[in-house]
């Protein structure tokens, strides 16, 4: 199945993997997310300030007022998600690569009467200070798994076949996405054919929207009454560090970082680049150290590599 998907991401840009993770996994998570009126007094990445007018190409900023960074605060089976082995066997696939790192890690929730979520077509080009270079060894992978059942009727993404759209809008060859590659977000009077080709990228809890930064795509606005909670975390390989989003040094003074942590393999916490066992820069001082801000972790596999 991941093959077949890894393929179709390959040659689409982007898929919609259904029923990825199982609707059992991620019903426990939703019901770990905060009331709606707790959520949005939270401090998130925007400054918050007056709704952007609807002029086209723009982004309001309320769209954003609901993200909330990883980790979420006091939901343990939510935040396994973020390294939920299905996706990272996916992202192992679709990058060719074992040695991966996540970039980007948070939930988005969206209401109806917020404000409307409309957005212009875009491509993706605040993840790279340079252009990315797709491929084996140099992508990336961005992604959103929904946390119920996501249709066209409540806002479920838009994203153009890779067919549909053509070269990048600058007309670069193919393989480049990110900054560089677009002038911007293209306005259905710019670019018809993104919002006559475009599709709804719909699918049930548990799916995962898959799509890197040459892909087309929107958000689109949901209706009065509907909730939309997504957890939207991106993958690169481990050397490419120019790609880049939510740092994840400051982590380490977080009670519910500390608390995921003590439950991960080497291989999990190696995601947010803690060196694997074995590696040279670990020593008997430092996982002292270690130990001291993990209690509960599980360093046998370290002390054993050290020898």
């Amino acid at each position: 199945m991941i093959d077949d998907l890894a393929e179709q991401w390959k040659t689409n840009g982007w898929v919609v993997a259904e029923g990825l993770v199982s609707a059992e996994e991620v019903g426990a998570a939703l019901a770990e997310i905060r009331p709606r009126d707790e959520i949005e007094t939270q401090i998130t990445t925007v400054i918050p300030r007056a709704d952007q007018p609807s002029d086209l190409g723009r982004f309001r900023v309320k769209q954003f007022d609901g993200t909330t960074l990883f980790p979420y605060p006091d939901a343990p089976q939510l935040n396994r998600l973020f390294v939920h082995p299905a996706i990272v066997d996916f992202a192992k696939a679709v990058l060719k690569t074992d040695d991966l790192r996540i970039y980007q890690a948070r939930v988005w929730s969206k209401y109806g009467e917020h404000t409307n979520y409309e957005q212009p077509h875009h491509l993706d080009r605040n993840h790279s200070l340079v252009p990315v270079r797709q491929g084996p060894g140099w992508g990336h992978l961005e992604c959103f798994l929904y946390l119920h059942d996501v249709s066209a009727d409540t806002g479920a993404p838009r994203a153009v076949p890779a067919t549909v759209a053509g070269r990048s809008g600058m007309g670069v060859g193919e393989g480049l996405g990110g900054s560089g590659t677009s002038q911007g977000p293209a306005s259905r009077e710019d670019a018809p054919h993104l919002y006559d080709g475009e599709i709804s990228a719909a699918g049930p809890a548990g799916s995962l929207f898959a799509y890197r930064s040459d892909v087309w795509h929107r958000g689109v606005d949901i209706p009065i009454g509907v909730e939309r909670h997504v957890v939207a975390v991106s993958f690169r390989p481990a050397h490419v560090s120019w790609i880049n989003f939510d740092a994840q040094g400051p982590l380490v003074t977080r009670p519910d970082f500390v608390a995921f942590a003590e439950t991960c393999t080497p291989e999990e916490l190696a995601l947010f680049d803690v060196p694997l066992p074995g590696h040279e820069f670990w020593t008997a001082e430092v996982l002292d150290a270690m130990q001291r801000i993990y209690p509960r972790l599980d360093l046998e596999p370290w002390w054993n590599a050290l020898g």
